[in-house]
């Protein structure tokens, strides 16, 4: 592996699962018998890690298979995934403080020893985590019947893999706080200073309510957090745009490729924003009459080529996009 980087009675217990939730849920997972059974970790739709673990005689037996080789820096995306596989036998378990600790030993080789931690979450629900490592549990589901037990073996070592997706629906909130936002710049050339202050106001209200959104965790869908990312591009502190700018990159390692052109304009408004040149050339501004500018602007660091690969305008473009802003003037929100 290659990684980067007193019985209480019932009602006392119903109570407790009530009023914790899935916290309340690991609190089961006391001894090994709530181990038991067949653990299957996937990327995407494929098996990446099975883990099947059994009781007898007082201990867990089983075993953990993956692929032989694989790559990772974050937890989240894997590459150079290996069609090879590799099986290890579980040689020692212990429970510890509700969670599960698991050491497996390669049965080809008896000095590589992994050591894992697991957690039960919910009904058929855990978490698997190498020791040692920096990041986030790995989701794990206990299947039944005639499942199947097998790593996947067509893996592509040239493709990253992602954990199994989230849900791809967008929230409906969201949505029309976003809606709202767009709706307040369609006529963005007629609209006068006592407008945009209106303006200004109802975006603070609409970035306090997608603030919330992300606080309780409702936003899940690419769609979703590129909405976010347009909303809080028009706050008017940098840390409005360096969130837009995180938002935006969520959006893309969720697959929304048109995403690309908020993250640059998001980290062009923050770097000006903080007295710095931009450097993709998404902002303009009109002062008092004067031309539009882009200014402050490092031209030089990035090139047209990768311009394009975002969704910017080349430099060309850019001076044409200018040009137009005044005749007439326009002000770019």
């Amino acid at each position: 592996m290659q990684i980067r980087q007193s019985v209480c009675p019932f009602v006392l217990i119903l109570l407790s699962l009530l009023i914790c939730g899935s916290d309340a849920y690991a609190s089961v997972g006391s001894s090994l018998a709530d181990y038991a059974g067949n653990w299957v970790m996937k990327l995407g739709q494929l098996n990446f890690i099975v883990l099947i673990l059994k009781r007898e005689n007082g201990h867990l037996i089983g075993t953990l298979s993956r692929p032989k080789h694989f790559a990772t820096s974050n937890g989240l995306s894997f590459s150079e995934v290996s069609a090879d596989t590799v099986t290890a036998s579980v040689v020692r378990s212990s429970v510890e403080d509700g969670h599960l600790r698991l050491v497996v030993q390669n049965r080809a080789d008896k000095r590589d020893e992994d050591d894992y931690e697991m957690a039960l979450t919910g009904e058929n629900q855990a978490t698997l985590k190498p020791v040692g490592f920096p990041f986030d549990a790995w989701k794990i589901s206990k299947v039944e019947g005639k499942a199947d037990l097998h790593v996947a073996t067509n893996w592509d070592a040239n493709r990253f893999y992602t954990l199994e997706q989230d849900s791809d629906v967008p929230n409906v909130e969201m949505k029309h706080i976003f809606d709202e936002d767009q709706k307040d710049r369609q006529s963005a050339n007629q609209m006068t200073k006592e407008d945009w202050e209106a303006v200004d106001k109802r975006d603070a209200q609409r970035r306090q309510g997608a603030r919330k959104l992300l606080a309780t965790g409702q936003l899940h869908a690419a769609k979703d957090f590129g909405e976010a990312a347009f909303v809080f591009q028009h706050g008017d502190l940098p840390d409005d745009y360096l969130l837009a700018h995180t938002l935006a990159v969520i959006a893309i390692a969720k697959g929304d490729a048109g995403a690309t052109w908020i993250a640059a304009a998001t980290l062009d408004r923050y770097l000006q924003s903080t007295a710095k040149p931009q450097i993709y050339g998404t902002q303009f501004e009109t002062r008092d009459g004067q031309p539009s500018t882009q200014e402050p602007y490092n031209r030089d660091l990035i090139s047209d080529a990768l311009r394009q690969q975002l969704g910017v305008p080349s430099l060309s473009n850019q001076e044409e996009q200018r040009k137009r802003y005044d005749s007439p003037a326009t002000q770019p929100q």
